[in-house]
């Protein structure tokens, strides 16, 4: 098994118990392990600790090994080709849906707060030791459109009815029980023109590539305030930025961009009405442990041949 000297050495005791045939093979990089290091390798960790220092040189020992049979990534979104080339090969691929949506979620309610109260303001009053009252409107009977109904999507879901807002989703199927009321994709244009609030939370392909693109952007509701916690290739970038220039859109809470990192001349940056994170939502002290926890019940899953959790089929 080809892992990280952080992960073995951390958590080896379970690894073992679940299963005791392991033999590791520990990546230190951050050089590419020889061939003859990964030659007998059958599974593989992408653990959170390689990122992004090492991330080229495990993957590169994961593609080398010959006879690698299942990898499993700390990461939810598998939306780089490295993923799909693996899965090409026959190589089994589970990743860590579900481990990031509550601090993801917690993010967006973040960007909702801040742009509520105007935080930055009352930032910008405290460095000028400027004591100025000023009325806020509350979440409360705001209304928020979020696309993507996967863990993320519920999570936020959930958070936003605990505040009494007026909740609804897109998705691209509405069957099925849902936690709200959803609106296919086909009508989201129309779903975007009542939301005060939008939360993006979708994985990216060639069918949302782009998805919130100028005509997209336009029928938002004027001075409604968007938020992208997905991916950064769902939107137009050189567009939202035009629509935040504008006022169409009050503002904006982005935690993923189409260029990471987001390069220093990027409009965005100086935005006033802009709140960045630097794609860290989801980087709390508790989503190693989730993702790791994922990973040792697949191995004793591929141990008794019962089915594996989380496996990605392109």
């Amino acid at each position: 098994m080809l892992l990280s000297d952080t992960v073995w050495e951390r958590y080896s005791d379970r690894i073992l118990n679940a299963d005791p045939t392991v033999t590791p093979v520990i990546y230190t990089g951050p050089e590419q392990l020889p061939d003859e290091q990964v030659a007998n390798v059958r599974s593989a960790c992408f653990s959170d600790d390689c990122w992004p220092d090492r991330t080229l040189g495990i993957m590169r020992s994961a593609l080398a090994a010959p006879n690698l049979k299942w990898l499993h990534t700390f990461s939810t979104g598998v939306d780089s080709p490295i993923f799909r080339t693996f899965v090409e090969r026959g190589v089994r691929l589970t990743n860590s849906a579900g481990t990031a949506a509550s601090p993801i979620a917690q993010t967006v309610m973040m960007y909702m707060l801040a742009h509520s109260r105007d935080f930055k303001g009352f930032v910008r009053q405290q460095e000028r030791h400027e004591w100025t009252m000023h009325r806020f409107v509350e979440l409360e009977g705001s209304s928020l459109l979020v696309i993507g109904v996967g863990p993320i999507g519920q999570e936020i879901i959930r958070l936003a009815q605990a505040f009494n807002m007026k909740v609804t989703a897109a998705r691209r199927t509405t069957a099925g029980l849902q936690p709200c009321p959803v609106v296919p994709l086909s009508q989201l244009h129309a779903a975007l023109a009542q939301a005060d609030y939008v939360a993006l939370a979708l994985p990216l392909n060639d069918d949302t590539r782009n998805l919130i693109d100028a005509d997209a952007l336009a029928a938002m509701k004027p001075g409604s305030f968007f938020m992208n916690v997905g991916r950064g290739e769902l939107v137009d970038e050189p567009a939202l930025v035009e629509a935040l220039r504008s006022g169409h859109l009050s503002g904006a809470g982005l935690d993923v961009f189409a260029v990471e990192p987001l390069p220093s001349n990027s409009p965005l940056w100086d935005m006033d009405n802009v709140i960045i994170t630097p794609h860290s939502s989801g980087t709390s002290t508790l989503i190693s442990g989730r993702a790791i926890d994922i990973f040792i019940d697949n191995l004793s899953n591929l141990a008794s041949g019962a089915q594996l959790r989380n496996e990605v089929v392109f």
